[in-house]
């Protein structure tokens, strides 16, 4: 979840033409004649519509120093402070306003959340939480845990995340927007397993797993780390029917298990019902997948297979038998690479071309966030730019491009 603060120089827009109102009734009701606007108000409207964030600062200062006792001005003019980046002078304007005794009980929960969105900003989370747990029984208590959620994956406290959705949820009302959904809390509960398992505990990682498969049934990533801590204990068996069960019904996301799941030692000589899959089985299964879904996260860890089992020559036959499928810059370049060694071929011409091109693709074949842009060289669940969850596509852009 993402706070947007696009909307912060339209807020002190109206409060300012709110204030204007105010003067304008004043001035009718004690005189007839029409006074003429403040200098100071009319630049710092003009600034705000022009996006001149530092004569709009310079003006409704001015205004503020005219008119001291104004509440809307001084919150107008702490929002710009926060937007231009100047946090610290933002906070001083809010709490010089929180320590004002005629506030009513909805102006101080609205300035102590103006107070922790400055803090937030300045990256003082600690502050921003003790602000936003304050207001826990104010009328904007809800919007508060949103905050709060928020902040909490921000920092990767995700035991706190969950206990706060939890608690959103069970506070919420039918007809209540922005609620947490289960997409959002089999995230949290994965990242909890993950925290489970660098303490080596399996057992809790788990449990944790088998409750974010339950919150969101048809979400993959539950399925996925499950599959990777049976391969990580050495349990074959489980190992193979999780990874035959994602490979059926996510053949996007394969590449995700398929390095570890091939290196797995073979024990299906060791078993006399064959409930294990051998090497042989688990390629085939993974070629499947690629024929499905191509990219070349999945084709790389087949090549480093064949390679390593068969050979030179193995990888150009399947290269070969599979072109149709090769999409995206980086899996055409391993087919090039494959070919420069053929003698029938001019592989000097491939290999400068291949050269030539290896840095174009690899500015090209990133995965791109679908909420702001960010460009990774690898899938997150997560965007790093924005925390939002699941904006990767399981392909990376230019693979998406031929689809």
């Amino acid at each position: 979840m993402e706070f947007d603060f696009w909307w912060l120089p339209g807020a002190a827009l109206f409060f300012a033409l709110g204030w204007l109102a105010s003067r304008k009734e004043s001035s009718k009701q004690t005189s007839d004649s029409k006074s003429a606007l403040p200098e100071a108000y009319l630049r710092g409207l003009q600034s705000l519509l022009g996006d001149d964030q530092v004569r709009a600062i310079d003006a409704f200062t001015d205004l503020v120093r005219k008119e001291p006792d104004s509440l809307e001005l001084h919150l107008a003019l702490g929002h710009l402070f926060r937007r231009k980046g100047e946090t610290d002078r933002a906070i001083r304007v809010h709490q010089n306003l929180l320590a004002r005794q005629d506030l009513s009980p909805e102006k101080r929960a609205e300035l102590l959340r103006e107070l922790a969105l400055d803090y937030i900003k300045a990256g003082l989370f600690d502050r921003a939480e003790q602000s936003l747990q304050s207001l826990s029984d104010s009328p904007l208590a809800y919007e508060a845990q949103k905050l709060r959620l928020d902040l909490a994956q921000r920092v990767r406290d995700w035991p706190l995340a969950l206990s706060i959705a939890k608690a959103m949820l069970a506070k919420a009302t039918p007809t209540q927007q922005d609620v947490p959904g289960p997409q959002l809390l089999a995230h949290l509960l994965a990242e909890i397993a993950q925290l489970a398992l660098q303490q080596g505990n399996h057992s809790d990682a788990s449990k944790a797993l088998q409750e974010a498969k339950a919150q969101d049934p048809d979400h993959p990533r539950a399925w996925i780390d499950e599959c990777l801590i049976h391969i990580g204990l050495c349990d074959q068996e489980k190992a193979d029917d999780m990874a035959m069960a994602v490979l059926e019904r996510w053949p996007e996301h394969a590449a995700r298990l398929a390095d570890r799941w091939l290196c797995m030692k073979d024990t299906s000589q060791d078993s006399s019902e064959g409930a294990v899959l051998s090497k042989i089985d688990r390629f085939a299964a993974l070629e499947k997948a690629y024929v499905i879904e191509p990219s070349y996260d999945l084709l790389a860890p087949l090549l480093a297979y064949l390679q390593a089992q068969q050979g030179e020559q193995a990888c150009l036959r399947f290269l070969t038998q599979h072109q149709a499928h090769h999409k995206g810059s980086l899996s055409l370049l391993a087919h090039l690479k494959r070919r420069e060694s053929i003698p029938l071929d001019d592989g000097a011409m491939l290999r400068a071309v291949r050269l030539m091109l290896e840095p174009l693709a690899s500015r090209s074949a990133r995965y791109v966030c679908r909420h702001c842009g960010f460009q990774a060289n690898r899938h997150y669940w997560q965007c790093p730019g924005c925390n939002q969850w699941d904006r990767y596509a399981p392909q990376r852009a230019d693979e998406r491009a031929l689809n």
